[in-house]
């Protein structure tokens, strides 16, 4: 394992693209979460739904606010695993991999190993940054309660990953599935305002989505009044969970057996 990881080192720190990517997620995530709060605080203004900005960043619902926050760039993140997948087509590396002595069955498994840390770089770093929030705040070191929603981030970066995954795999051209893999987002989007919510919360990009919620919003909109749990239809965390996971194992399945079963 340790070579196939240094092989796919060397080829990825070649990658400008991948670089910049990674910059501009590592820059904008703290941003956003000042732009949460801010946006948070107008509304304040008028109607006083939303905790203080020391209340929002204290632990532990910092973990809620950073997750939140991070799941927008999965969007931007999942580029990466298309460009990295797309140019082992075009380059034909994967080729000259088997040719060079690796399995092919070692070749497939570099391929979900780039996903895989690529999703822990993700998480790792909003635990990271969530932590410098939380302890800027000075407000106890209540670090574990509602820390698992870094272990949902994680699960949903590989679920977004894998969407892209599949894509790369199947069309093996990168604007072509950059493009697609926007499309169907943007596309569920469109069908769910047809749909009715007990229908749509089953939809795969959407259930995914519903792993880092909006902080503070079923505290707000249904446990502080009970008839609003008939106005809203809400899967529990762990029945998102359980769905995601599912979805997850279907997008690798398919894209790595496609992978086995077609020439390299």
């Amino acid at each position: 394992m340790k070579k196939l990881i240094q092989i796919e080192w060397i080829k990825i720190k070649k990658l400008n693209s991948v670089k910049i990517i990674l910059a501009i997620y590592m820059v904008l995530l703290p941003i956003s979460m000042l732009g949460l709060n801010a946006f948070f605080e107008k509304i304040n203004v008028k109607l006083n739904l939303f905790p203080s900005s020391e209340t929002m960043f204290s632990f532990p619902n910092v973990w809620g606010v950073v997750t939140y926050s991070a799941s927008y760039f999965n969007l931007l993140l999942a580029v990466i695993v298309i460009i990295l997948t797309t140019n082992e087509f075009s380059n034909r590396t994967l080729r000259q991999h088997v040719i060079d002595g690796l399995t092919k069955r070692e070749v497939i498994l570099s391929k979900f190993l780039v996903v895989f840390f690529l999703s822990a770089i993700a998480t790792f770093y909003s635990l990271l940054v969530g932590t410098v929030f939380g302890l800027s705040q000075g407000k106890g070191l209540d670090l574990y309660t509602n820390i698992h929603f870094i272990g949902l981030f994680f699960i949903q970066t590989l679920c977004y990953f894998g969407l892209a995954f599949f894509l790369s795999i199947l069309l093996r051209r990168p604007a072509l599935s950059i493009i697609l893999f926007y499309g169907i987002l943007f596309l569920e989007v469109v069908i769910g305002i047809f749909l009715p919510d007990s229908v749509y919360a089953f939809m795969p990009m959407n259930n995914t989505s519903k792993l880092t919620p909006l902080p503070f919003f079923r505290e707000i909109f249904v446990d502080s009044n009970p008839k609003h749990r008939h106005e809203f239809y809400m899967l529990d965390l762990w029945q998102v969970a359980l769905l995601s996971l599912l979805f997850m194992f279907i997008w690798y399945a398919i894209a790595l057996s496609r992978l086995n079963r077609k020439d390299l």
